[in-house]
């Protein structure tokens, strides 16, 4: 396992990426299992294997959702120990994944916005939701952003997002035809955020450590997230502002290939379960027809 983390340390894979494939083969859950059927050893990575653990996972109760991310992670590991020599059950590369359900995508409507922003208890933190909302960022990308991310330049303004996931970066564009976000960003670095100078982050935390203010933690926001959430009785998470921009962006016309490049997503079908779920795309192609 050491072995193969260092591997994919070695392919500037996000820290959270990382922390996610560890906990996949090292939580308390694989360890439950691996102690339960006394497996010690790579070559014991079977198809059977692979099949007994998201078997149990299931009746356990664990959602598909997240059966399905063991058995990404374990496969993965299996084909790495396969590939090096340490196991040579080739078969567990067959076992297929559980079938997930099609879920709709949680989104904000325009009233849990309103509420949202008004819950924010700084113009920091306001400004942090409305570019979440605004850009579809993940959130270790808007923890990242540094002033100079922020570009104003002849062909627009937009954010340089530097290594997002899988190790890419990207644009995405700021403006719209009737919000400027490149502005309050602007003012917001003059004005509200002037006593962080000495930090590059565009986001820092509100107190200084020895007169130094640091770059704001996914943690924090995380935390401050769920204030909000307790304050209006809205389910307020990160990837929720994501899967709200994309339904949003779909909506305003922009192009299924814009949006998979503004999103970071490796792949059109990542994209496609927001075209799925645009029911008032479906109503109104009904409303126009004739017969």
């Amino acid at each position: 396992m050491d072995l193969f983390l260092a591997s994919k340390r070695a392919e500037n894979l996000s820290p959270a990426t990382l922390e996610n494939y560890e906990w996949h083969l090292r939580g308390s859950r694989a360890r439950i299992f691996l102690t339960d059927y006394e497996i010690t050893s790579p070559r014991q990575l079977d198809a059977p294997t692979l099949e007994r653990l998201q078997a149990e996972l299931l009746a356990a109760g664990t959602s598909p959702a997240l059966v399905h991310a063991f058995h990404r992670v374990w496969k993965n590991f299996a084909g790495f120990c396969i590939r090096r020599g340490y196991a040579t059950a080739s078969g567990v590369l067959a076992v297929k994944a559980p079938k997930q359900p099609q879920v709709e995508p949680e989104t904000f409507s325009a009233e849990d916005e309103r509420r949202i922003l008004a819950a924010a208890r700084s113009a920091r933190d306001r400004l942090l939701i409305e570019l979440l909302i605004r850009t579809g960022l993940r959130l270790e990308e808007v923890c990242s952003l540094t002033v100079d991310d922020v570009v104003d330049g002849p062909e627009g303004a937009y954010l340089r997002v530097r290594q997002g996931k899988g190790a890419k970066d990207r644009v995405v564009p700021l403006n719209t035809g009737r919000v400027r976000m490149s502005k309050r960003l602007g003012d917001y670095i003059r004005h509200e955020r002037g006593a962080a100078a000495a930090s590059s982050a565009l986001f820092v935390t509100r107190r200084s450590r020895d007169g130094v203010y640091e770059p704001l933690s996914g943690r924090a926001v995380q935390l401050m997230m769920r204030r909000i959430s307790k304050d209006t009785g809205i389910r307020v998470h990160p990837h929720k502002f994501r899967h709200t921009f994309a339904t949003r962006a779909l909506s305003a016309g922009v192009d299924v290939m814009a949006l998979q490049r503004v999103l970071g997503h490796t792949t059109l079908a990542m994209v496609s379960r927001y075209v799925h779920y645009q029911k008032s795309d479906l109503i109104e192609a009904w409303r126009r027809r004739t017969d």
